[in-house]
């Protein structure tokens, strides 16, 4: 499977080519990036389980390591809920305050 194109796909063919090579690209490395990060989690949760229960004080209770796999679509969908509830926030926000600055235009004006 090649991973680049050829030099004959780069001069000869499609020069549209380029652009499916760059996003197939991309998303390869983004997908690479996700699993190292992924593996990455999975150490620290082993490590806290077996390394951090040998120095927990007393009373606190022990890191249990996940017993179901890890989900990276949940954690990402939850991360867009989180953006577009902080979005329809700021929105609210936004509003609420352009009435507070309407008022404080017309304050102390004549009504009449």
């Amino acid at each position: 499977m090649a991973i680049g194109m050829t030099y004959e796909q780069y001069w000869y063919d499609d020069p549209f080519m380029i652009r499916a090579f760059y996003k197939a690209n991309k998303l390869r490395r983004d997908m690479m990036d996700e699993e190292a990060w992924l593996h990455g989690l999975y150490f620290l949760n082993a490590l806290d389980a077996s390394v951090g229960n040998a120095f927990r004080k007393p009373g606190q209770s022990p890191s249990e390591y996940p017993q179901e796999p890890l989900s990276v679509q949940a954690r990402r969908e939850k991360r867009e809920k989180s953006e577009e509830d902080d979005d329809r926030e700021a929105t609210w926000a936004l509003a609420w305050m352009s009435s507070f600055v309407q008022a404080g235009k017309n304050w102390g004006k004549n009504k009449g």
